[in-house]
């Protein structure tokens, strides 16, 4: 399964090209001679010479550089040439700088947009209710395991997206009007809303479950499932001799024997199977503590509704926005401890999930690739060395005081910078390459 990372390199690739480019495209619209455009870090492997600059891909594929001329000089800007990076007014250098993350941000929605319109966006399909919480709202209500949502007050709905846009607009109380599985009769069902307290959770507290059969939507390539022969369309009737009918049956049941053998019996086109499955140790993380549960490379089942190109253009910017928002609302917790430090991902992890998103299919590989694209666009404008962000600092500094840092101070902030980062990145490696036995 090695070809997979070499899917990783070539995701890893684009995102440092995409980054890249934004500086360059930038530099150039504001006047600043680009000396050298380089793939990679270190001795060069190739290069051509076009106009006046060089394009390189070179050793250490690691990152990546746009070369501008005077870029170097930035202390002393005295007799600069026109052409120059430190010529240009700090609102231009700014520009420059800010690029790059930005062009992050960008292809991150382009890249969604296109998901959204060729694999199309995931849904639950039909909204039939599989489980009530004992003393929640839907029990109190009346609703039962097995009942199909076909209204909201007077809105007919069809899939379980229809039913929490109608609920987003619901009021303090609202009819559902469902259809029961045993006699197949229509009634309404009362609802009076509950509002959660946790900004994080859902604003509408029904206590209902979705029903997902237990049919299996996807197979990553080369996982146990994949192995023993499981493939997409699937249902799973039993495991370890328990039946199940659920994906939450399923799952909980695989999660609670990591590796274990167990039994696996299903159904394809009428006929049974069966397999002896051992489930890899993989982790979960549940109210900030971490378990170890077991996984065989399923996916749940989904229907996809493929969008029209402006519907998921503005799908696919507040899909980004949300996560960008997510991203800040995770690097803020790690920094007041109130998110564990180990859910951070070193170099070995981000090559270890692009591979495995590779595995499950060209949809969630570029999936991936935006949720990348903007965690190093967010990264890249934190206010720290040698990122954009910190760039971005001293040219405000630089504003402000009217006056450039001396070489002493710029190569003080650097040196801090390198050193941090170093300390960063072995840290990050030593615990990913640990997590790795």
């Amino acid at each position: 399964m090695y070809i997979f990372y070499l899917f990783a390199a070539i995701l890893l690739g684009i995102l440092i090209i995409v980054h890249e480019v934004g500086h360059f495209f930038a530099a150039r619209i504001s006047g600043v001679r680009v000396e050298r455009f380089s793939i990679g870090f270190g001795p060069r492997i190739a290069s051509f010479v076009r106009g006046d600059t060089e394009y390189a891909i070179s050793l250490i594929p690691l990152g990546g550089y746009v070369k501008m001329a005077g870029a170097e000089h930035v202390t002393d800007p005295t007799g600069a040439e026109p052409w120059t990076f430190v010529a240009k007014p700090i609102a231009l250098r700014m520009f420059i700088v800010a690029a790059g993350p930005v062009m992050n941000f960008v292809w991150a929605v382009i890249v969604t947009t296109l998901v959204l319109m060729i694999a199309g966006s995931p849904t639950l399909g039909d909204p039939i209710i599989a489980d009530v919480l004992p003393g929640s709202v839907g029990e109190q209500a009346g609703l039962v395991g097995g009942d199909l949502i076909v209204a909201v007050d007077d809105a007919e709905v069809g899939t379980w997206a229809e039913v929490y846009d109608a609920l987003a607009g619901a009021e303090e109380e609202f009819t559902f009007g469902v259809v029961s599985k045993d006699s197949g009769e229509r009634r309404e069902v009362h609802v009076q809303l509950a509002v959660s307290d946790d900004p994080n959770g859902d604003p509408v507290v029904l206590g209902i479950t979705p029903y997902i059969p237990s049919v299996i939507g996807g197979v990553m390539r080369g996982s146990p499932a994949d192995r023993a022969g499981l493939r997409s369309g699937d249902r799973v009737v039993s495991v370890s001799g328990i039946a199940v009918s659920t994906w939450y049956e399923l799952g909980d049941l695989i999660h609670e024997r990591p590796l274990e053998e167990t039994e696996v019996v299903w159904e394809r086109d009428g006929v049974s199977m069966r397999a002896v499955i051992v489930p890899e140790e993989g982790e979960d993380q549940v109210n900030s503590e971490t378990r170890k549960i077991g996984l065989i490379g399923i996916m749940r089942p989904w229907d996809t509704e493929r969008l029209g190109p402006w519907h998921a253009l503005t799908t696919g910017f507040a899909i980004s926005v949300s996560t960008l928002s997510q991203i800040g609302q995770f690097i803020w917790g790690v920094v007041t401890r109130q998110v564990s430090s180990g859910q951070l991902g070193g170099p070995v992890r981000v090559v270890q999930m692009a591979s495995e998103s590779a595995r499950w299919g060209g949809s969630y590989f570029f999936t991936f690739m935006a949720f990348l694209s903007l965690n190093l666009g967010f990264i890249n404008l934190l206010p720290l060395p040698i990122l954009d962000g910190g760039h971005l600092l001293l040219l405000l500094l630089e504003k402000l005081r009217r006056r450039t840092l001396t070489e002493r101070q710029l190569l003080i902030w650097q040196q801090a910078g390198f050193a941090f980062f170093a300390v960063l990145m072995v840290f990050l490696l030593v615990r990913d390459l640990i997590g790795l036995r």
